[in-house]
C-alpha cells in the first residue's frame, strides 16, 4: 500500500517537474543542475519547451497533459515565465533527522508520507532562503509551528518550519541568502531542527536535489556531528494536508 503511494507520488513528481520544464530528478538523481550556474538565479520556461515535454513524455496521460497544459497556459502570450530555483543550503551544517518520504509519524505513530526533510541543530541556528522570492507566509501554522513560505515564482515554493523567530513579513522580497528566521521546536517537534520542504504546482518534491553537493568527508563530518548533537533525533512535521 505504502509502496503503491509512493511510486504514484515519484510519478506526479517527474510529471509535475517535466512540466514546469525544470528537468531535475524527481528524488535526489541529478542534484547537479539544480546547483549548476544556470539554475542559480533564474530558469527561463519557454513555449517551445512545454511543447518538447509533451512530445517526449506523451499526450496520452491526462494527469501529465492537465499539468503541462496548465504551465502552457501561464506562459501565455509572454515569451517566458521566470522562476527562482532553490539552490542552496537552508543552513551552514547540513546534518538529516528524517528525510522525504513515507515513515513512522513521530507523535502519532502511524506510517505518514513526510513532505520534507528534518535538519537539526541547536535553537538560534541561522536559517536561510534558499532562492530569490517573496515571503507568502510568517506566522504560526498547526504542526509547523513558526512557520516561514516563500515563493519563488510560478508555484515554486520553499516552506520552512519550527522556528524559534521569524525575521520577515508577508510580502517581503527576500533574496537568495537571507536570513529568514532561526531554528527552533515549535509545533509538532520533538527537538529543534528545521523542517524545510520544496514544493512546485503544491507537490512536495524531494528537497535533496537542489541542495548543494556533500563530499564524502563533509558527509562523514556531518555523521560524527549529528551523533554529538543531543537534538541529533530530532524530528516533526505537519499534518499530511497541511
Amino acid at each position: 500500500m505504502v509502496r503503491s503511494a509512493l511510486a504514484k507520488s515519484q510519478s506526479l513528481t517527474f510529471k509535475v517537474v517535466s512540466a514546469l520544464g525544470i528537468l531535475v530528478a524527481a528524488s535526489a538523481m541529478t542534484p547537479a543542475y539544480a546547483n549548476s550556474a544556470a539554475a542559480s538565479d533564474t530558469f527561463r520556461v519557454k513555449p517551445e519547451d512545454l511543447k518538447a515535454n509533451q512530445t517526449a513524455l506523451g499526450t496520452s496521460d491526462p494527469e501529465f497533459r492537465a499539468l503541462n497544459d496548465s504551465w502552457g497556459r501561464i506562459v501565455g502570450a509572454s515569451t517566458k515565465v521566470e522562476v527562482a530555483v532553490p539552490s542552496i543550503n537552508p543552513v551552514e551544517v547540513m546534518k538529516f533527522s528524517s528525510g522525504f518520504g513515507y515513515r513512522n509519524a513521530p507523535t502519532r505513530g502511524a506510517s505518514r508520507n513526510h513532505k520534507g526533510i528534518d535538519i537539526p541543530g541547536p535553537v538560534g541556528t541561522p536559517i536561510y532562503a534558499t532562492a530569490d522570492g517573496v515571503i507568502g507566509r510568517a506566522q504560526w501554522v498547526s504542526g509547523y509551528g513558526k512557520y516561514v513560505e516563500i515563493n519563488h515564482g510560478n508555484a515554486v515554493q520553499t516552506r520552512y518550519g519550527h522556528l524559534s523567530a521569524m525575521n520577515v513579513t508577508p510580502g517581503q522580497r527576500i533574496r537568495k541568502g537571507d536570513i529568514l528566521g532561526y531554528m527552533g521546536s515549535t509545533g509538532r517537534s520533538t527537538g529543534s531542527h528545521l523542517h524545510y520542504e520544496v514544493r512546485i504546482a503544491g507537490e512536495a518534491i524531494n528537497p535533496t536535489a537542489f541542495l548543494s553537493p556533500v563530499t564524502v568527508d563533509q558527509a562523514k563530518s556531518n555523521i560524527l556531528l549529528a551523533s554529538k548533537t543531543t537534538d541529533s533525533n530530532a524530528i516533526g512535521g505537519p499534518a499530511e494536508d497541511e
